[in-house]
Formats: C-alpha cells, structure tokens, sequence
C-alpha cells in the first residue's frame, strides 16, 4: 500500500508524514545525516579514547567525571552528532522513545559487554523513531557529560537528547 491509495486529497502533510510513519511506510526523520553546522560530529573513537581506570568504579556519587578527560566534559549541553549503533530500551505504540547509542554491533545483544565510554544513553527520542538495529545511525542532539545512577549502580557518564535520528 502507498500514501497515494489512501487519498491523500483528505489529509494535511502533516497528516501524511504521521501516517505514513504509523503505517512503516515512511520514515518519521529525514534521511539527511548530515549535521546541522553550528553541531560538532564527535566520534566513539573520541568518546571511548581514554582508559578507564578500576578506581573509576569505586568511586563514590559526585566523583566520576574527575576521570573524564576535560575534553570530554567539555561536551556537555553542546548539541553534538554521534554515529553508532541503536539497541532500543523503551519502544511506545512500535516507536524508540528511549534507547542505547553503541559503539558497534559486538556489544548487542549477544556480543561483548561495552565498557562505560563505549556507550551513549539516548533518554529522550522527539519525535519517536523507528527501530534502526543492525545499521549504523547517526544522533544529533544535545549531549550530557553527567553521572547517571541508580542507587549504588553507575549506569552512564554520556547521555543525549535526540533532535534527529538518521541511517547512515
């Protein structure tokens, strides 16, 4: 079925576009994966190119981000594009709204644990996007050099709210 079957003469563009992604037959962001200019493309070469020392996980709340490198700090509320892999953690009405932006493929599912530089929490997807697994993708959106815990358990250093969600 295509969007010109279902008289497209009785909806908006806006209308078309949110159909068509409901129906799969669209996808709901543009597939330019090209950042913006004023957005910096930041690597997982970049963002996993530092050794995280064992003291790192028997740090306390609050003391984390002094292993960072300052660079990468640096990084934090920048709107940034990074390239990886998705593995979606929350999906609503078949869309991501939540998901883990990878380093590469060896960490999904069934492949090696990735160490905690080697892994972008992306928490906020606006709009919701299609499942992207097994290729890689490109996130543009505004980055978080924070700690993430819950209770004792150091989820994540870098964190993203997702603008665009693009294949490569």
């Amino acid at each position: 079925m295509t969007i010109s079957a279902l008289r497209p003469r009785h909806f908006t563009q806006a209308g078309k576009v949110l159909l068509a992604a409901a129906l799969g037959l669209a996808p709901l962001r543009s597939a330019n994966t090209e950042p913006p200019p004023d957005c910096q493309k930041i690597s997982f070469k970049e963002l996993a190119g530092w050794h995280i020392p064992d003291a790192l996980f028997k740090a306390k709340p609050g003391h984390v981000l002094g292993f960072v490198p300052r660079t990468l700090r640096q990084l934090d509320g920048q709107e940034v594009a990074v390239t990886g892999f998705m593995l979606p953690v929350r999906i609503h009405n078949r869309l991501v709204t939540e998901f883990l932006l990878l380093r590469t493929q060896n960490t999904c599912c069934f492949g090696i644990p990735p160490e905690l530089n080697e892994v972008v929490e992306v928490l906020k997807v606006t709009p919701p996007t299609k499942v992207l697994m097994d290729t890689p993708i490109t996130v543009v959106g505004k980055m978080h050099v924070k700690e993430r815990w819950d209770g004792t358990f150091l989820c994540s250093i870098y964190q993203m709210d997702a603008e665009r969600v693009a294949e490569e």
